[in-house]
């Protein structure tokens, strides 16, 4: 698997990041090995806290709430996805699967041997968290989910399947690539067929320039410092490095025939009450 490494002076002095850099050799399940980067902060005897980003954000997205949290004597760990941050960047969109995602943050607890585990998860890190904590339950205490969800087509069987995940792909086909956030987001909020979200999608996967910055700036209420678009935008010296997060949309298994979904189906509501009893 052919992959790129982010420089490491594009992380110097970035704005409210002073935590060190630690990496984990995770398989590419292509024969080779990726480095996974995560931050390690706070006392090693401390109760676990696992902090996983979203889309298209990396461990940068925590910096506010890891110093709070290691000022109350828990043990704070925030790993980058493997595109995301200093994590490395395979360079084709193919590479990145839901299952590869889900196996890579496994071989990252695993290699740790994280247990006790409270997770904070938001966006597409409770996707892989969630199927991750399906997948290794031993290792996990408490799921705290926000912006999040598993998923699984419920309720769509039979010929509805197919007829429903070919309306979704000729709507995907119809629409505009928008060249700008705000533009994706008042066609997205313009759309009247219950299938919104395709618009992200095509958005991040076909704009000619997809800045981390401004899409952050944009689901942030249009504010964002200039020190913190950069920190944003640093993981992405050019679009080259950017597969991952082109990809990740794609990934999200809302067609009804998503290869992904029946691994889904059987652990989505269980995973999901758990967020609301485990505290």
């Amino acid at each position: 698997m052919q992959y790129k490494r982010t420089p490491e002076d594009r992380f110097e002095n970035l704005d409210g990041y002073p935590f060190s850099a630690n990496y984990c050799l995770v398989p590419d399940s292509d024969g080779g090995e990726l480095r996974m980067h995560y931050v390690d902060e706070g006392p090693r005897d401390g109760e676990l806290i696992l902090c996983l980003h979203g889309q298209p954000t990396w461990s940068y997205l925590y910096r506010k709430m890891i110093p709070l949290f290691v000022d109350r004597g828990y043990r704070v760990v925030a790993p980058d996805f493997i595109g995301f941050g200093k994590s490395d960047k395979p360079t084709e969109r193919a590479d990145y699967t839901y299952a590869r995602h889900v196996a890579w943050l496994k071989a990252l607890l695993t290699n740790l041997d994280l247990m006790n585990i409270t997770m904070v998860c938001q966006d597409w890190g409770g996707l892989i968290g969630l199927r991750a904590a399906a997948e290794l339950p031993d290792r996990f205490a408490r799921i705290v989910a926000a912006n999040t969800g598993l998923p699984d087509a419920k309720g769509i069987e039979g010929e509805q399947v197919e007829k429903i995940s070919e309306a979704m792909r000729a709507h995907y086909e119809s629409l505009p690539v928008h060249q700008n956030p705000a533009e994706m987001g008042a066609a997205m909020m313009a759309d009247s067929t219950g299938m919104r979200f395709l618009h992200w999608v095509k958005y991040c996967a076909e704009t000619t320039d997809l800045r981390v910055s401004e899409v952050v700036k944009f689901s942030g209420g249009g504010v964002l410092a200039d020190a913190q678009a950069t920190a944003y935008d640093a993981p992405f010296p050019d679009d080259s490095y950017m597969s991952g997060a082109r990809q990740f949309p794609s990934l999200v298994p809302i067609m009804p025939d998503n290869a992904a979904i029946p691994d889904s189906a059987p652990m989505g509501s269980g995973l999901l009450r758990c967020c609301t009893v485990m505290r």
